[in-house]
């Protein structure tokens, strides 16, 4: 009978050991993929409007438009853009800018005045994120805006049509053996 009962303690003994070790594990892991879901939470990097009068000068002497992508903070299909297609053209040498529509941030809109991106989304009767217009000097729309995600198989053909619209808008001639678009 003595040794029932130390052989029933060590048991517990050892039992709680183990569970403890199990939750401090099990802690971790959650502390891990926390912080790694933090990590893919991250939004990935546009630049954002500060000057749209001489960004869109810039973007103009290059026959280009100004890509003004209007995001919201948190918004996945925003970022989904940023990362599959946006950013991308900005390393092409792009002129793209991100306005936050819910913003009362200070930047300077097309005529030079200062606005905020609430302001340039009522404006442009930007109602929806992600919407993306394609704009000359003066913030005239060049192209067709694209609103919403899209499907992803299809979003960059979009962008492409959009993008050779407000290159022809613009001045831009386009490559020889290739017929205007309508």
């Amino acid at each position: 009978m003595l040794r029932l009962p130390s052989l029933f303690s060590s048991f517990h003994a050892a039992k709680g050991l183990r569970l403890r070790a199990v939750l401090q594990g099990a802690w971790v892991a959650a502390g891990l993929a926390l912080g790694l879901a933090g990590l893919a939470q991250a939004e990935t990097y546009l630049p954002p409007a500060r000057d749209l009068q001489s960004t869109a000068a810039q973007a103009a002497a290059r026959h280009q438009p100004v890509v003004v992508m209007f995001s919201l903070p948190g918004c996945t299909y925003c970022e989904r853009l940023r990362k599959s297609t946006y950013q991308w053209l900005v390393k092409d040498g792009y002129v793209v800018r991100q306005v936050e529509m819910d913003s009362s941030d200070r930047l300077l809109g097309f005529d030079g005045k200062p606005t905020t991106g609430k302001a340039l989304a009522r404006h442009y009767g930007v109602k929806l994120a992600p919407t993306v217009l394609f704009l000359g000097p003066g913030g005239r729309e060049v192209a067709e805006r694209l609103e919403g995600a899209g499907q992803p198989d299809f979003y960059g053909a979009f962008v492409d049509r959009a993008l050779k619209q407000a290159e022809l808008a613009l001045g831009a001639r386009p490559p020889v053996g290739t017929a205007p678009q309508s």
